[in-house]
């Protein structure tokens, strides 16, 4: 890193605020600057990646990062090195398109965090694509919820539900804009805030001279009302409120649409920088879990087939071919993995012996040929380890896949007996339940994958479940709210517990639900699916 007193921020076209970056420097562990003046945007910006999230709070309250905004036309955001790289993982467009190598005009090199690049298009479209994608499916059920209150004629939901979809509209909107959602300040304020980036919001809201809208206070009024149990009647205001919402979703779309476009323009053109970026950064974490692993078992090889940001937390899946580690090492070495690495990293710890693998590819080849490629390889204990005789051409297929959906629907079943039954006796529910979610998963992997785990923790099998199809995460919500820490219930019940069972009916609702829900998707899969065309249908 260069001396302060060298430090040149020239582009910036501004001393006063050039003087401030330097001391910043010298105060703070910057990583990065990066600047930008667009013609189409009302503010030049100007991110600066910080090691901390404290500090970069605490800078953001600065009175000069008003004054730079305001005299200047120069927005200054601080964003935490962590939230940066999350953020572009989940395909945010606003970090794709100002966080690049041609706006970087200061870079701290010797800093573990400092590397970072976007990719190209073609890398990165998938993943604004699911970004943007989540907006259009979130947005559609928020209409959909309202228009059917609307057919309903429960006027005060239809408001705070309008509420609630025009919040959702602001949180992509300061995203898109800003960077960051402020969803702790009121309607109002975000509205005005917006204004100074996007001067069109005040033609979709009317407002008093208190920077309060009508609108909004409508929202508050059946909020209100609904608490007091009373009604407001307004229902020539649909319109309006649905003319302004559908406002806002426009500029979502054009502000996709020109985010877009500057993105594919960038990496469309060879760019150069003044400084050495690495092109595959080291992830430390997956070094220290590598390294970890093979103090514990003696390994021939590694493949991380699959990686997933969810939330502030990072999950690694692994495949290690060995022989011996059975589901207890596996569990144990788990647990000294997060108490190296920390709660905001977990593992997905899958283990075969390489004989195994080979004599059962005619039932799992298509799992396991999707995960033994070369571009998933972090380790081998040896460049003479035999090649896999995969089966050419091979066809998948369900072998014993009756059975196993059956032995899941029975268990359904007599979990449904016992939970619903007069007496309210519960005894042996807890077994039963865990028996329906263990095979469950199993049952799911297989259909999805062609793949049936051996009889590891019940949390490594709903990760496999979300690996083999992300869109059963939708009942994570059952698993958040569950009475008790619901991964460690289902395991210690995976043996025997010779007592009585003392669940009140709330738990036992709770269990009911989940096994419904399951039971339901799984039912769906197969039948619906009719994945069972050669066997009764019962």
């Amino acid at each position: 890193m260069k001396p302060s007193e060298q430090l040149s921020f020239s582009k910036l076209e501004n001393d006063y605020l050039e003087n401030i970056l330097r001391e910043l420097v010298n105060q703070y562990n910057i990583i990065q600057m990066f600047f930008t003046k667009h013609p189409s945007s009302l503010f030049s910006y100007l991110i600066i990646n910080i090691e901390k999230n404290i500090d970069a709070q605490q800078l953001q309250q600065n009175k000069w990062v008003k004054k730079v905004k305001s005299l200047y036309q120069i927005n200054v955001y601080f964003i935490w090195s962590s939230r940066l790289h999350h953020h572009y993982s989940l395909g945010c467009p606003f970090i794709a398109f100002y966080c690049i190598p041609s706006a970087v005009m200061f870079q701290n090199l010797e800093s573990q965090n400092s590397i970072f690049i976007a990719k190209e298009w073609k890398k990165y479209k998938k993943s604004f694509n699911v970004y943007q994608n989540s907006f259009y499916h979130d947005h559609d059920l928020y209409k959909i919820q309202v228009q059917n209150l609307i057919s309903e004629g429960s006027s005060n939901s239809i408001f705070t539900s309008y509420a609630r979809l025009i919040a959702y509209d602001l949180d992509y909107l300061e995203e898109l804009y800003c960077g960051n959602k402020s969803d702790s300040l009121s309607l109002d304020q975000r509205i005005t805030n917006l204004i100074e980036y996007i001067p069109n919001v005040q033609k979709y809201f009317v407002s008093n001279s208190h920077n309060q809208y009508y609108l909004t206070d409508l929202f508050v009024k059946a909020k209100e009302a609904t608490a007091d149990d009373e009604a407001i009647y307004r229902e020539e205001m649909y319109e309006a409120v649905r003319i302004a919402e559908q406002s806002l979703y426009r500029l979502i779309e054009e502000r996709f649409d020109e985010l877009k476009k500057g993105i594919k323009k960038e990496s469309s053109e060879k760019l150069e920088v003044s400084f050495q970026i690495d092109d595959k950064p080291k992830d430390i974490i997956l070094s220290v879990a590598i390294e970890t692993i093979l103090k514990s078992i003696k390994i021939e090889q590694i493949y991380l087939y699959h990686q997933i940001t969810y939330g502030e937390k990072t999950t690694y899946y692994l495949m290690l071919i060995t022989v011996g580690a059975g589901n207890e090492k596996l569990k144990s070495l788990n647990q000294s993995l997060k108490s190296k690495v920390g709660e905001k990293h977990d593992f997905v710890l899958l283990s075969h012996s390489r004989y195994w693998i080979q004599n059962n590819l005619y039932q799992n080849q298509a799992f396991f040929s999707n995960i033994i490629q070369e571009k998933y390889h972090r380790y081998s204990s040896s460049k003479y380890l035999p090649e896999f005789h995969w089966e050419i051409p091979h066809k998948p297929y369900h072998a014993d896949l009756y059975f196993y959906y059956k032995s899941t629907k029975n268990s359904a079943l007599q979990f449904s007996t016992i939970a619903n039954n007069d007496l309210e006796n519960y005894q042996v529910l807890d077994s039963l339940f865990t028996l329906f979610f263990l095979s469950f998963c199993r049952t799911y992997i297989f259909v999805k994958t062609h793949y049936l785990p051996n009889y590891v923790s019940s949390h490594t099998l709903w990760e496999l479940c979300i690996y083999a199809d992300p869109g059963i995460r939708k009942y994570n919500y059952l698993i958040e709210q569950f009475w008790t820490d619901f991964f460690p219930f289902l395991d210690r019940h995976m043996t025997l517990h010779h007592k009585l069972s003392k669940f009140n009916k709330e738990e036992v609702n709770q269990m009911n639900v989940i096994v419904e829900k399951l039971m339901c998707e799984l039912h769906n899969l197969v039948i619906e699916g009719e994945l069972l065309l050669s066997f009764e249908q019962d």
